[in-house]
């Protein structure tokens, strides 16, 4: 928080000045100058009720030695606003989340919110201690506090949430080819509808608090083509680039020198994980430590015994994979933390599976199938279903979906868990709104591409204007690492015929 300080003399006597700027109200400045929100009040009578404007100037009362003109001090706080008889303290629970307690208390906008809890932006957690308004809607916007700023540990150092946000988006949509139906045809539609859904979603995003706006460029999936793009749309003049879709050009635009604010929305390429800029896809990497540590989890729980169809069973866990560097690697790394571990390496023919017939029905295996090709993983299910063991299957959103596996498969289980981070529940309020809406705009159905388009800008543009790290949209879930890589999970299991979220 930032506290200017102005010292000025009226008729002898020394009067302080307070300008108001990003993230002050009454309660921070009566605790930066020790005087009371009622002594301040007093002394400043053009304030009506609680609300301040950024670049209000407030007098100070019964300051005897006023800091120096126009000297710039820093102050930190660790935790709310002190609190007067209009407020209570609130403890926050596991499953809260800001949005949710905003619209509760009655906030119109997450800004103001986040101005009187300025520690939800950025340190949002269970058990933080929040300045809640007594009755709903009783805590006063300002019109002009549109731009927050925090400081960093570092104090030379801040971070600025917009209050208008200009967005270039790079999509291919291969006119040409889409007129002559060659095989790049199909890529067009995916385009469009990925252009359709953030159209929906900027309609939105324009409010009160921000303006978006938005400026679509071709690049026709051509290193050509988009190097054309960006010399006539320069990525320095927008404050987020969403695209472009596919490995080859997201590699190449990677090395421009504003790389940082390019979004890569749709590429499964592990490689654009290391390169200096934000991915929305979630690795599997990922995927697969929040199995790891379900698997440990459930394992702490009870000290390895756990009841499996009410009987107390060994678990341990089963990895089946390829034999390859890869399944080395895994090994090695992600997969050392568990204890013994029962390896099956396939080679060639994958006769190595057969054993999976055989193994000992007093234990139940936590199942890993460590590969995505579609026919070792149904292999490896036909063989353990020939044998008398007890298996929970554990897989991950990149080895189920689109590759053959069906629904089937799962209902065959008697328990399938799978990390998702795009999951859509078309019964969900969200689902139905943005659906609903997306009908009106366009006068069609919106598809996976046209949801996930509306996820992503919904998402990095509430990034950019309120500072939101975690966001669950229609389909996609965002949270970001320190890099920009999104390493949302949500854990579902399957029972009749859904999957259901298992974790909070």
């Amino acid at each position: 928080m930032f506290v200017l300080l102005l010292a000025s003399t009226a008729q002898g006597q020394s009067i302080t000045e307070h300008i108001v700027v990003k993230g002050n109200t009454l309660y921070s400045i009566s605790k930066t100058y020790d005087i009371s929100v009622e002594a301040l009040q007093e002394a400043n009578p053009q304030i009506s009720g609680t609300a301040l404007s950024i670049g209000d100037t407030l007098l100070i009362p019964g300051i005897d030695n006023p800091a120096p003109t126009a000297e710039v001090q820093l102050s930190e706080t660790t935790g709310p606003a002190p609190v007067d008889a209009g407020y209570e303290m609130y403890k926050v629970k596991k499953d809260d989340t800001p949005a949710d307690l905003a619209k509760a208390w009655g906030f119109t906008t997450m800004r103001a919110f986040y101005r009187l809890n300025p520690d939800a932006r950025t340190d949002w957690k269970k058990g933080m201690i929040l300045v809640k308004p007594v009755l709903p809607g009783s805590f006063e916007e300002s019109p002009k506090d549109l731009v927050v700023t925090t400081v960093s540990t570092d104090s030379t150092v801040s971070v600025e949430f917009l209050d208008e946000v200009q967005i270039l988006g790079l999509l291919p949509f291969f006119h040409r080819d889409y007129i002559n139906e060659t095989p790049l045809a199909k890529r067009s539609p995916l385009a469009l509808s990925f252009r359709q859904g953030m159209e929906l979603a900027i309609d939105e995003l324009n409010d009160s608090t921000r303006t978006v706006g938005i400026t679509f460029a071709d690049t026709y999936n051509h290193a050509d083509s988009l190097r054309v793009a960006i010399e006539r749309n320069p990525m320095d003049s927008f404050d987020l680039v969403v695209g472009p879709l596919y490995s080859k050009r997201v590699m190449e635009i990677s090395k421009n020198a504003s790389a940082n604010k390019v979004v890569s929305p749709l590429s499964k390429n592990a490689s654009i994980n290391a390169l200096p800029l934000q991915n929305a896809v979630v690795a599997e990497e990922y995927h697969w430590q929040a199995i790891i540590d379900l698997i440990q989890e459930r394992r702490e729980q009870v000290n390895v015994l756990l009841p499996v169809e009410n009987v107390l069973r060994l678990h341990q866990t089963l990895i089946v994979a390829q034999s390859n560097a890869k399944t080395d690697t895994a090994m090695n790394r992600m997969f050392s933390v568990f204890d013994k571990p029962l390896l099956i390496k396939a080679t060639e023919g994958w006769k190595e599976n057969e054993r999976l017939a055989f193994l000992d029905s007093t234990i139940h295996y936590d199942l890993i199938v460590y590969d995505n090709d579609p026919a070792f993983v149904l292999d490896v299910l036909r063989n353990i279903r020939a044998g008398n063991s007890s298996y929970t299957w554990h897989t991950i959103e990149h080895q189920i979906v689109e590759n053959g596996i069906t629904q089937d498969n799962f209902a065959r289980e008697k328990e399938v868990v799978c990390a998702y981070s795009s999951y859509i529940d078309y019964r969900s309020e969200a689902a139905m709104s943005m659906v609903q809406s997306f009908r009106e705009k366009f006068g069609a159905q919106p598809d996976e591409y046209a949801i996930k388009g509306y996820d992503v800008a919904q998402f990095y543009v509430r990034n950019l204007t309120e500072g939101t790290g975690v966001y669950r949209g229609v389909s996609l879930g965002f949270m970001l690492n320190e890099q920009g890589k999104n390493t949302y999970t949500e854990l579902r299991v399957f029972q009749d015929l859904v999957w259901r979220k298992i974790n909070p």
